[in-house]
């Protein structure tokens, strides 16, 4: 490859020809061995350039490719995003169809035939609205140090959330929608640690578990409560205003944990 001469390069001589062509008959002249010199820096300029062309023809061939490269990515992600756009669709339409069949079944009402002294008699059963789930769970996924009285206990990891009705980084239950809910949860405590854990019910004190434990003690207590909430009412575990010391522990062994659900 070194020794062929680029097309660029003979057009590039041929200029550099003309331009020395009146040298070239006032040196007739020299000496030969002037001239040979001429002649080899001649053809050292035309290899050099030579290989110049060379150089930008293979980075041109470089970025070509990478041209083709980022094409053939473009289209892919392309693709992709039409997948995407197809899945979410169907998803909506899936949606819309069991939206649908909640509001059919909405009062639904149902007939049941039953014998009573042999006689076949009908009996209407109200249904009453299909109401949609709620339901959480969630526990500590790790000991909260020393709590503070009126402290929110954040039960951050969270197993279940039917309604989206939890909010793992506050602690509160927001209520999805009006019903009857019931609620449970506890505290373990270790060592020498005293607490109670209060269920606030917006800024009511509905509820409340108290325990005490000394000398490496291992305990946990439990509470549970049934409360009609209205839509937006928000529900949460804290610690009491005072009697407040130690940590509240959470392990495998032991969860300190709050769960609800709705009723009806």
């Amino acid at each position: 490859m070194e020794n062929m001469v680029h097309p660029f390069a003979v057009v590039f001589c041929a200029f550099l020809l003309s331009d020395f062509h009146g040298y070239f008959v006032y040196g007739a002249n020299k000496s030969k061995g002037s001239d040979n010199e001429h002649q080899q820096q001649l053809f050292n300029l035309l290899v050099s350039q030579n290989r110049r062309f060379e150089i930008l023809e293979s980075r041109n061939r470089e970025l070509l490719a990478m041209v083709e490269r980022q094409t053939k990515q473009m289209s892919h992600m392309a693709s992709n995003i039409l997948e995407l756009q197809e899945t979410v669709e169907k998803q909506r339409h899936q949606l819309d169809s069991v939206y649908k069949i909640l509001k059919e079944n909405t009062n639904d009402k149902r007939t049941e035939t039953y014998t009573n002294d042999n006689t076949d008699q009908k009996k209407r059963l109200l249904v009453g609205t299909l109401a949609v789930p709620v339901a959480f769970q969630a526990y500590l996924s790790r000991a909260q140090t020393n709590p503070n009285g009126h402290q929110t206990i954040i039960f951050d990891n969270v197993e279940l959330n039917v309604g989206n009705g939890y909010h793992h980084t506050s602690g509160i239950f927001v209520a999805p929608e009006a019903g009857i809910y019931a609620f449970s949860w506890s505290i373990r405590l270790f060592g020498n640690a005293s607490h109670s854990a209060q269920l606030m019910v917006g800024d009511q004190e509905y509820d409340g578990v108290y325990l005490s434990v000394r000398n490496g003690d291992n305990e946990n207590v439990s509470g549970t409560a049934v409360a009609q909430l209205e839509r937006g009412q928000d529900v949460f575990v804290r610690t009491h205003a005072a009697f407040n010391y130690g940590d509240i522990h959470s392990d495998p062994l032991g969860r300190s944990s709050f769960c609800g659900w709705r009723v009806n």
